[in-house]
Formats: C-alpha cells, structure tokens, sequence
C-alpha cells in the first residue's frame, strides 16, 4: 500500500481552513464544483473547515457536507479586500486548531500570506487556472499586473496546486515557484464506474425519443456557461462553420446546444439538425445521452471539465488541442481525437472518424486518474508534508 493511498478517515492529519471566495454552492459550474468535490472528499479524510460567502446555498442537497461551511467573508466585491477578514479568519484559526490554509484562486492571497505570516502556518494556494494568461487572452489590458500579483502569492505560498501539469511548469518557469513546491491536482469526478455500452445506448434514445429527434442520427453535445468569451466564440464557429460543413458531407448528425446564458437569438432553436436547450436542471443526464462530445475552444486556461464529465459518461470527444490541456489522450484508447487549434476541416474529420468509438467503454486508466478521491489523497499527502 503506497503513502496516499494508506491515508486514514479523520482524526490523524493537519486541521485544515479553505478560503472559498466566491459562491460555490448550488454547485453548478466547473469552478464550483471543483471546489465542492474537493473539500467533500478531503472532509472525509480529515477535520475541514471551509469559509466563504453568505450566499452558499445547502438546502437543495441530499447528501451530508463533510466539511463545516461557514458565511464568514460576507458578500460583494469588497470581500477581496476586506481587512476585518483578517481579524475574523485569525479568530477561527485560533478556536479550531487550524494547521493548514488553502486558498482557491490567488485573488485572496494577500490574507492568506498574512495568516501564514502572523499565524505560523502553512499556506497551500489552488489555482484552477493561470490567471494573468487568461485574461491576456480575453484582451484584458491589466493581465501583466495581475501577474505579477499571481507570482507574488505562488512565491508566498509554503506549497502551490495546479489543475494540470502544464500550469505547473508554466508557474514554475515564468514565475520561478520550486518545482518541489508543486502539485498537480486536478478536476476529477465522482463515479469509478462509467455507463455501459448497453446504458449508454438507452439513454441516447430515450432522449431522442424526449425531443423527437431522428433515432438514426449521432447526438452531438456543445455546452457551457456563454457570456463569457472563450464559450462564446467557440459557440459562434461551431454554428457558422463547423456544423454546416459537417453536416453537408455527413447529414446523419443532430447538435443539442445547453448552457446558462445563451444568445437570445438561438433559445428555443428547434430543427432536423439542432435542438438548443438552454439551461438544464441535469446536465449529467446530457451528458449521459450524448453519443459525440464537441469542444471547439482554443481560448481560456485550465482544464475543460466540461470535456472530462462527458468522457466519464462515455461520451467520445472531439477537442480543439488547447481544449483538452490536462487529458491525456492515450488514456482513452481513441474515444478521444485532438485536432490542431482552429483547424474546422480536421475538426470535422475527427467527428466522423470518433463516431466508431461512441459505444466502447470508457477505459478505467481514465477513471482512475480522474477519480474525486484518489485527487483529494493526493492533496492531503502534499500538504500533510508541509
């Protein structure tokens, strides 16, 4: 038995204190979620406390939290500065016995950096993303300040996670972290067991059924949260490029289109070829019954979760190379084709050579890799280290 996996249930590891800045529950969005799931099964290995917004919200849930969740930074956007958090955070530290602090994002690295100082703890900063190269892709003028912010908390931190092993070496390279500082720790899912050919195959037509949709057809999936600019765009060439070409060589294909935020000029688009649903209570179900999975985005950093919760559902997948950072194709055994950024031609290959993989089984490499618990043991080795 190796070192984390040999990780006991609570009681025999640091006390740990997470900064959640912003509203993550109902767990909703890729963002969200990587902060609930993480904290979940990290809970469940050891005693967690998790401060955040006065707007989370538990109600909806069915299962326990296995962490204590409390509303201590308020709300608004003056929370990132607030420095009577400062004196509340202090004051939980001391009551709970706090070992440890991680902090989602680097946006409140400051009060981390002061608790590490003041408190004589360690300090473990999750970045889901690089944030400076993000932005600099949306065109924000401001990225090179925040960047050097974003250096500034990583060279502070006692320990820095990133969502995928090119972050790493990238924060390692341009803003000198030591590489033994590193960890990767990445965007995960709860199931080990994906559906079987023979359950995929009933959800794919129970939803065609739902939405009369041709049964012959292959049901490819686009989804996100739009009005942010990365889905935006690849939405925009999806619909004007992508989706005609294809289905001008190859008709036997039906796009359904789902997400928060979609242009008011396709909600309720409805014909042979697509089916916009919008907003979904249940994107797992989509998920379940989309047979393709398309990720045309090139723009944004970080892992795509999007792209790993419809593998785990046995979707296969097309991605845009920078789409799929942090997924490692050989992990699937061809159920999922990267093609170069931007390449619509290859993109629409790819879709018609992938359709022989819809119906084989998501390899257990995969799931494994990915699994929620094996990730957050992996954390908890890091900063039991520390």
């Amino acid at each position: 038995m190796n070192a984390i996996s040999s990780i006991k249930k609570q009681g025999n590891g640091k006390k740990i204190l997470t900064i959640a800045p912003y509203t993550f529950l109902p767990a909703n969005s890729g963002g969200q979620r990587a902060i609930y799931y993480l904290d979940q099964h990290l809970g469940m290995h050891s005693d967690l406390l998790c401060i955040s917004t006065n707007e989370n919200d538990t109600s909806y849930m069915q299962e326990p939290l296995h962490f204590r969740l409390l509303p201590t930074l308020g709300s608004g956007i003056r929370r990132y500065i607030n420095p009577l958090n400062l004196w509340k955070v202090k004051k939980l530290i001391r009551s709970n016995d706090i070992q440890t602090i991680v902090i989602e994002h680097p946006y409140m690295g400051w009060l981390g950096w002061l608790l590490k100082i003041t408190m004589g703890i360690p300090l473990v900063v999750r970045s889901h993303n690089i944030e400076a190269l993000r932005f600099k892709e949306l065109g924000k003028w401001w990225w090179r300040i925040l960047a050097d912010y974003e250096r500034w908390v990583h060279k502070k931190a006692s320990h820095s996670f990133f969502i995928t092993q090119e972050d790493a070496d990238y924060a390692v390279k341009t803003y000198g972290i030591n590489p033994a500082d590193t960890s990767v720790i990445t965007y995960g899912i709860e199931s080990l067991m994906a559906p079987t050919p023979e359950q995929k195959l009933k959800a794919a037509t129970s939803f065609k059924e739902k939405y009369q949709i041709d049964q012959r057809k292959t049901l490819l999936l686009f989804n996100g949260i739009f009005g942010y600019a990365p889905n935006d765009s690849a939405l925009q060439l999806l619909i004007e490029e992508i989706i005609p070409e294809l289905l001008a060589t190859d008709p036997s294909f039906h796009l359904i289109l789902c997400g928060k935020n979609i242009a008011e000029k396709f909600i309720g688009l409805k014909n042979e070829s697509i089916t916009v649903l919008g907003f979904v209570e249940d994107i797992q179900e989509v998920f379940l019954a989309a047979e393709i999975f398309l990720n045309p985005i090139w723009q944004g950093g970080g892992i795509k979760t999007k792209l790993v919760e419809a593998l785990a559902k046995g979707s296969a997948a097309v991605s845009f190379e920078s789409g799929a950072i942090g997924i490692d194709p050989e992990l699937l055994e061809g159920k999922l084709k990267l093609v170069p950024n931007l390449n619509t031609q290859l993109f629409i290959e790819a879709v018609q050579e992938v359709k022989s993989a819809v119906y084989k089984p998501t390899p257990k490499a995969f799931l494994d890799y990915f699994d929620w618990d094996q990730i957050a043991r992996k954390a908890l080795y890091s900063i039991r280290g520390l």
